[in-house]
């Protein structure tokens, strides 16, 4: 396949044309478009798409990934990750907006901190931040934040991740606060007396290393029971259950959105491309909450999303130190990087074991997160701003260094295969490897 490079004609007539991307396949998640076209681009938007008489150059061209599960770990944590490494992986693997979680330390639970956050961001000039506020002061599942407060100003997605919405009272307040304004609970579904101790998937992964398994129940009956009070407040409020490990959880979310409630999921990448195995073989590099689970869970999930019964693929990126890694697998940090891999691995996973259509995975990852985190979404069309991201589905690359500052993957020293070329927001920013 030619170089990303040698499939681009440089014009410099009267400036107004900078480049013509040839032969590109193009897709569109919003208009269902896929097709080969030119696309031709300015310094900061999109002059004309037009059919080509290029033969098609192999590299794929899409809006800018949504990543809506994403660990910056600021403020609290900058020795594993800053905002500007966080943002800059982000880019790197093609992300333009992160949904931020809250679990910093502070946390973000009020409005202040949170505003904070998201200027520093928007600081770098690299991918937007949304930012995802806690749903209870504190993460302790008790007491709700001030959900008006945050609406005021544009935030309507709201999470205690890493904990679960303990207490129902508390999650029947925050379901019936936000639905006035159409706002979201993004659950991390975890019934914590089934999981406390616990470190590996409960079986093969428990019985090999010794470690106190987590069975999948400890997840889906939390789903059930979110489930349940969303039903109870009136089911007019969002409710999003994130990085789902079991088909159970899956079956039950989508029975529910079935039966009309606003229900959805998204599913990590490192949960369709590896089972407990790996975690056995690897250690705590690989351990995650919730648990790599049986190789027979990983294909089911993988045929679930080939069904259209997941709504969106996020990353969880998780960067911890190598100190916090370090350590007995009982002992060590839950949690793993994937901004840099997340595009190469679900791509790959998708397409030979799904079976899935290009364009039906870019949705998973751009347009569908989008509309859950009511975050701004540009289509790739003459006129708009430019937010898209050139991709090359074949090429192999191996994973041996990062823009991150925690290399805590389980992919770290593996090759992969599909690798980002270039990424635009409001103008090019990262081209082959470097930032612009």
């Amino acid at each position: 396949m030619l170089q990303a490079m040698e499939r681009i004609i440089r014009t410099d007539t009267m400036g107004e044309i900078k480049e013509i991307l040839r032969g590109v396949r193009l897709l569109n998640p919003l208009s269902g478009f896929d097709g080969i076209v030119d696309v031709a681009v300015e310094k900061d938007c999109i002059k004309w798409i037009r059919k080509t008489s290029d033969a098609p150059s192999g590299f794929w061209l899409f809006p800018g990934i949504v990543d809506m599960h994403v660990h910056l770990r600021t403020p609290g944590y900058q020795k594993a990750e800053s905002l500007q490494t966080g943002l800059r992986a982000a880019v790197a693997g093609g992300v333009t907006c992160v949904g931020m979680m809250p679990n910093t330390t502070p946390c973000l639970d009020s409005l202040d901190p949170v505003i904070a956050v998201e200027e520093l961001g928007e600081s770098y000039g690299l991918a937007e931040i949304c930012p995802v506020p806690c749903v209870t002061a504190g993460r302790a599942g008790e007491v709700c934040v001030d959900f008006e407060e945050f609406a005021r100003s544009g935030i309507t997605c709201f999470s205690d991740d890493g904990s679960p919405v303990k207490s129902n009272k508390a999650l029947m307040q925050a379901f019936q606060s936000i639905a006035p304004f159409n706002g979201v609970v993004i659950e991390h579904p975890e019934v914590i007396s089934l999981a406390a101790g616990g470190a590996v998937n409960k079986g093969l992964a428990s019985k090999e290393t010794g470690a106190k398994g987590i069975p999948e129940s400890a997840e889906y009956l939390d789903v059930e029971r979110c489930i349940g009070v969303l039903r109870d407040s009136g089911g007019d409020a969002r409710l999003h259950l994130t990085h789902l490990s079991s088909p159970e959880s899956v079956r039950q979310a989508y029975e529910a959105s079935k039966n009309g409630l606003r229900v959805t999921c998204d599913v990590t990448p490192h949960h369709l491309a590896l089972s407990e195995e790996a975690v056995i073989a690897l250690g705590a590099v690989a351990k995650m909450n919730p648990p790599l689970r049986s190789e027979e869970s990983r294909k089911m999930i993988v045929e679930m999303i080939g069904s259209g019964m997941v709504t969106a693929i996020a990353s969880d990126h998780a960067p911890h130190t190598v100190e916090k890694k370090n350590l007995p697998l009982g002992e060590a940090a839950f949690g793993i990087t994937g901004l840099e891999t997340l595009l190469s691995v679900t791509v790959d996973v998708l397409v030979k074991e799904a079976g899935m259509k290009p364009i039906d995975i870019i949705r998973l990852l751009t347009s569908a997160p989008a509309a859950i985190l009511h975050s701004v979404f540009s289509d790739i069309a003459p006129g708009k701003p430019l937010n898209m991201v050139l991709f090359d589905p074949e090429q192999q690359w191996k994973y041996s260094s990062t823009f991150s500052r925690s290399s805590n993957s389980p992919f770290f020293g593996r090759t992969l295969t599909g690798k980002v070329q270039r990424v635009w927001l409001k103008r090019e920013l990262y081209r082959e490897g470097e930032f612009v």
